[in-house]
């Protein structure tokens, strides 16, 4: 719930021993950075976090029964099964710079926050190649599993975020204004962070932390003094980047279509066997990247007789239809679910109009019986900052103005990526008795992960 600071609060924690940290945005990068300062006797973070319900960013899932953000929304089938329509998949990056995220893992495994997909059911989908005539054959479809350990949230995606809560103050749906919800003032002879939402102040903080991106984070710190940072925080949309790296913060845009099949007669559900798929990367159409059985992942009742898809497009297909992503018109999502479907169809080599008709289809005839469509606008970083210094490799940090940032894009374009980087401008925070600047020079480079994946490294 939203729970603003009294200014009698405020200013009291700004007295104490203790070094009070505003960290913006409550994804994984946020969390893991939140976490960790709670962890130590010399921080006491809050978390800002715009999440109508709970924190995650791209780990956010739909639970049963959640409260509608509209009231008249209503879904019959989707609102009863738990749906990850952002985050699919958490790996575990090679490497010894992820050594304490494989920890991380090892002990969310143990705890139950995460389970490993069953072996052979992450795959990606393709068309065989025929060696007779050295052609793709496009009137077949082959399942090749993928190896490794691939891992997802026994409740969701959004266990994830929810397991790491605790030691830090928590502030739900909280939009602080991006024009001037960050301020640098003079409070008692010091210079401290105001943070605001609403025009109303939330508190007063020794440090800055800036753990989201987009045009809201450039807005943010665009009015600061934290040039240098902010230069760094500039973003650009496209669906991909050049392989030098580019010059600027580069992310796509990405649609995630969630709908609802019947379980026995849908096409869908015979071209891809429960017994053999629970998710995978599509590689054989220009409009897909991935799709995935919410149903088969989060067994309930439902799934009995209704299963629950979600498709993530590809970002050439997000640029092309892009909308305002808050209120998506009416006829944009139809058009846009419309092409999706036509795309699955293809790409699964499924009959014609076998997924497509009416929003609402009797039971029985095996097309869609209720769909829902949104645009992630700001999805995967397709370059990563790669500083100068050997300090901070991961995350940045302005020791004038006490502000840093974290995220996967300063990192690795995945869950670890955003962990990690959360974790280790923390630890830089916790081991520094007067932070310094860090980080701020440097140059991007491709991320070659995404540039295989499409949705992020893996």
């Amino acid at each position: 719930s939203f729970r603003p600071f009294g200014l009698s609060n405020m200013m009291m924690s700004s007295k104490g021993d203790k070094v009070t940290v505003a960290v913006i945005g409550g994804g994984v990068a946020g969390l893991s950075c939140a976490q960790r300062l709670g962890s130590s006797d010399k921080f006491l973070p809050t978390v800002f976090d715009t999440g109508r319900l709970r924190p995650g960013g791209r780990c956010a899932s739909r639970l049963p029964n959640d409260s509608a953000k509209e009231k008249n929304e209503k879904y019959d089938h989707l609102s009863k099964t738990t749906v990850d329509h952002a985050a699919q998949i958490l790996t575990v990056p090679q490497g010894d710079g992820f050594v304490e995220f494989e920890k991380q893992v090892q002990e969310w495994e143990e705890r139950g926050v995460i389970k490993r997909y069953a072996e052979g059911t992450v795959c990606d989908i393709v068309n065989p190649f025929d060696r007779k005539t050295k052609m793709y054959d496009k009137q077949k479809i082959q399942l090749r599993p993928k190896k490794g350990n691939m891992y997802y949230g026994l409740d969701g995606m959004q266990s994830i975020p929810q397991s790491m809560k605790g030691n830090f103050e928590l502030e739900q749906d909280v939009w602080v204004s991006p024009s001037n919800g960050a301020k640098l003032v003079n409070s008692e002879g010091k210079k401290q962070w105001e943070i605001k939402a609403k025009g109303q102040i939330l508190g007063r903080f020794d440090e800055l932390v800036i753990a989201h991106n987009g045009k809201c984070a450039d807005r943010l710190m665009s009015s600061s003094p934290a040039k240098d940072l902010h230069r760094l925080l500039r973003v650009n949309f496209a669906p991909n980047v050049a392989k030098s790296g580019g010059n600027r913060m580069t992310l796509n845009s990405i649609y995630s279509l969630t709908f609802a099949v019947p379980a026995v007669d849908s096409a869908l559900s015979k071209a891809l066997p429960s017994n053999k798929f629970t998710c995978g990367f599509i590689k054989n159409h220009p409009n897909l990247k991935f799709i995935s059985c919410n149903t088969r992942k989060y067994n309930n009742d439902e799934s009995k007789d209704v299963e629950v898809w979600t498709v993530l497009s590809s970002a050439k297909f997000g640029k092309t239809h892009k909308g305002p992503q808050e209120n998506l018109p009416e006829d944009l999502q139809e058009t846009v679910k419309g092409l999706l479907y036509k795309s699955l169809e293809e790409a699964l080599v499924l009959p014609r109009g076998s997924l497509r008709g009416q929003p609402e289809t009797p039971a029985g005839s095996g097309k869609i019986l209720e769909s829902r469509v949104q645009l992630w606008g700001a999805a995967v970083p397709l370059n990563t900052w790669i500083p100068d210094d050997d300090i901070a490799q991961g995350f940045l940090h302005d020791g004038d103005y006490n502000v840093g940032a974290c995220g996967d894009w300063l990192l690795d374009s995945s869950l670890a990526g955003a962990w990690e980087s959360g974790r280790r401008l923390a630890q830089f925070l916790i081991d520094s008795e007067d932070p310094k600047t860090v980080g701020l020079e440097g140059g991007f480079q491709g991320a070659e992960g995404v540039a295989k994946a499409g949705i992020g490294a893996l």
